[in-house]
């Protein structure tokens, strides 16, 4: 599997994040260490793309403050409000999903 330029800054940023997300919450048990973090998401969509957009399309740092900040900023917050009310729907049947959510 070979990932394009733009795969590797999400991927990277990703990674990134999510070791900041379990250094945060710590590993309370062995299922917090599962990959999927909602913080590694928010860390890859908002640094990915503006490291993406520095390095290879040589984007003044101007621009991607305005669009790419405002764009993803909402892209986060969205993702945030759904991942709330999911975790609230599925505690209430007594799935607990705060492994994802971690450490928010």
């Amino acid at each position: 599997m070979k990932l394009n330029k733009k795969q590797k800054y999400y991927l990277g940023t990703y990674l990134f994040g999510y070791a900041i997300s379990v250094l945060e919450s710590g590993v309370p048990s062995i299922i917090y260490l599962i990959p999927i973090k909602l913080f590694g998401f928010m860390f890859s969509i908002t640094m990915g793309k503006g490291l993406y957009l520095v390095d290879e399309r040589k984007m003044p740092l101007n621009s991607i403050k305005f669009s790419v900040g405002i764009k993803s900023t909402f892209i986060v917050l969205l993702l945030v409000v759904v991942t709330c009310i999911l975790k609230g729907a599925l505690l209430l049947n007594g799935i607990d999903i705060s492994f994802i959510t971690a450490p928010l």
